[in-house]
């Protein structure tokens, strides 16, 4: 695939991760940890083919509407979502920006961002425990 990619002028890749990557999230546990590896398969894959005519790019984004939540079985969540919930022609437009203006990340909206960069900054147990508390499922 790469070798097609590279005939081109310009070719771009982008992977989908998601906010909940930047931290360990109870009860989403595998889910987080498996956008965690598409973050670092991008910052590598990037490196490698920085030399190159492709580009790549990770999207983070935050709740967005696609019936995700229901779907997962999650909708006790539905509720708390939908208040920072962006449409994903939204999300698809602020991807696609990024994505060719070459930016290594994009994460969907102000709030995202914000959240993210407090995962950098407070102590991991803190950013767990009210990861924990977001997303709580009750019994």
């Amino acid at each position: 695939m790469l070798s097609e990619l590279k005939k081109h002028s310009q070719s771009y890749i982008l992977n989908v991760a998601s906010k909940t990557a930047y931290q360990a999230v109870p009860t989403l546990a595998t889910y987080a940890a498996s956008k965690s590896f598409v973050i670092l398969f991008t910052r590598g894959l990037r490196k490698e083919l920085r030399d190159s005519t492709i580009s790549v790019t990770c999207l983070s984004p935050g709740a967005t509407s696609t019936g995700f939540i229901d779907r997962a079985g999650m909708t006790v969540l539905k509720e708390r979502a939908e208040k920072f919930s962006m449409s994903a022609d939204q999300v698809a437009n602020i991807a696609i920006k990024g994505l060719f203006s070459k930016r290594a990340e994009v994460i969907t909206g102000w709030i995202n961002w914000l959240s993210v960069q407090f995962t950098y900054l407070l102590p991991k147990g803190l950013i767990e425990n009210i990861a924990a508390g977001l997303y709580k499922i009750k019994a």
